[in-house]
């Protein structure tokens, strides 16, 4: 019989390739290198640049074949949960931070020492690692991106007075962490926050960051200080780059118009055009000479609030029922649309994610309101939540067609003429008109005019009040 160690395959690759499944690759690779690679080990100076380089470029492969849309046509796999795929984006994190710490480890790289192109491998690690803690939802990690300013500190482009895209080396990777960085890939779903990296890569050589300063808000970055981007305008410090996007917005616009045109630009391969439309649209804002921006005044605060997650648990509340599961959060600022809350527990060992609606009870107030997750950023204990305020007095509502009745919820006060918002399971009966709204004492008829949501629980449809 065939000795079964000889059929294993113990190289980076085969390590990767996880018996055909990713998440076992990215697993076992995270595990690899973090038994091999630990400041001051004997294994770490043996395996060298050679095995972690290794583990570098396999990596890098894995990711772009697993992944759920990329430029490549990938032959069908085997379609995954949404469970599979968040470890696939906690592995590719994972990943890629073992790779970059395995490289910052080596004696020969520390303070940034080495040859060009062993700083430059480092500063490419770095910033990946920056890009797949972004898509899954982290908060900027203060210790990579102090790793990227000293590489660029330490580089001679550092005295330049403008950094281009169009040039590879250390200061096209800082540029590359900065345009990430712009694009605030914590707020988006995965497949689009993978369509803006392969838009941001192909805007690169028209992106820079210079000296001088400019007067439309963007981000400003203080490498000396090792900091994390800010958005601002006009101040200036001598020490300070400045990101320039606007230039890239000529190619977007025309990705834009061949797309609209039926004609998918060859650069973005197979990417789905409806992913990139969207991306587009989402990317071209970001980088306008005016960004988007809070139009409402947020007031800081601190108060503990009660939190039901999902719409079964909002129904529950709303019935007065207890609720099914405590959480006992702080909303630490609100303006008339929002709230920031500051989650430091769940007791499901998972925060919640954009989209997912959220009822919330201030300790000191009355009633529920009900709110949509639209921003999520993770810490190691804690999480920040930026809900969007749904219903400042939702109440239970019953819509029938007379033969069918559905229970949800009612956002708004019907008006004759007037718009109401109505949520309901998302596996909820479908109606046929004419609908009625039944409260006690009245029977409203309803004119369904669209759905304006629809995510994993739930859908809200706006409804005409004749």
């Amino acid at each position: 019989m065939e000795n079964a160690t000889e059929r294993l395959d113990f190289t980076p690759a085969g390590v990767l390739a996880g018996g055909g499944d990713a998440v076992v690759g990215f697993e076992a690779a995270i595990a690899t290198l973090r038994a091999i690679y630990k400041p001051g080990s004997p294994k770490a100076e043996a395996a060298g640049l050679h095995v972690v380089s290794g583990f570098d470029d396999a990596l890098q492969l894995a990711i772009e074949t697993s992944a759920p849309i990329g430029k490549r046509v990938i032959a069908e796999a085997v379609p995954h949960d949404a469970v599979w795929w968040s470890r696939w984006l906690a592995g590719a994190r994972d990943a890629s931070h073992a790779v970059c710490d395995a490289y910052w480890c080596l004696s020969s790289l520390q303070c940034t020492a080495g040859y060009d192109s062993v700083r430059h491998r480092l500063a490419v690690s770095v910033v990946e690692a920056l890009k797949w803690s972004a898509c899954d939802r982290f908060s900027p990690d203060e210790t990579l991106w102090a790793r990227i300013s000293q590489l660029f500190v330490n580089s001679a482009e550092s005295s330049a007075s403008v950094i281009g895209g169009d040039v590879s080396g250390v200061g096209r990777e800082y540029l590359r962490a900065v345009a990430y960085y712009s694009a605030n890939l914590d707020q988006v779903e995965l497949n689009m926050a993978i369509a803006l990296v392969h838009l941001i890569d192909l805007s690169l050589p028209f992106l820079e960051l210079t000296r001088k300063p400019v007067d439309a808000p963007q981000y400003v970055v203080y490498p000396s200080r090792g900091l994390i981007p800010v958005r601002r305008a006009r101040e200036h410090d001598a020490g300070e780059w400045h990101f320039a996007p606007w230039a890239a917005d000529e190619l977007l616009a025309d990705f834009e118009t061949r797309l609209e045109a039926g004609r998918v630009p060859r650069v973005l391969g197979a990417l789905p055009p409806d992913e990139v439309r969207s991306a587009l649209k989402y990317l071209r804002a970001q980088w306008s000479t005016r960004p988007p921006v809070r139009h409402r005044r947020r007031f800081p605060q601190d108060a503990s609030v009660m939190v039901a997650r999902g719409l079964p648990a909002c129904l529950a509340v709303l019935r007065g029922e207890p609720l099914p599961a405590m959480r006992s959060w702080r909303a630490l600022d609100f303006s008339r649309s929002g709230l920031y809350i500051l989650a430091n527990s769940d007791p499901t060992r998972a925060w919640p994610d954009i989209g997912e609606l959220l009822g919330v009870h201030f300790d000191d107030g009355d009633g529920w309101q009900l709110g949509i997750v639209r921003r999520l950023r993770m810490w190691p204990s804690h999480a920040g939540l930026g809900v969007e305020l749904l219903a400042w007095k939702p109440t239970i509502g019953v819509i029938d067609d007379g033969q069918f009745a559905v229970e949800g919820i009612q956002c708004d006060t019907p008006e004759k003429g007037g718009v109401i918002r109505f949520l309901t399971l998302a596996t909820a009966s479908e109606l046929a008109e004419p609908l009625f709204l039944r409260e006690p004492g009245a029977v409203i008829r309803l004119r369904p005019l669209q759905t304006l949501a629809q995510a994993a629980g739930y859908k809200l449809v706006a409804y005409q009040v004749q």
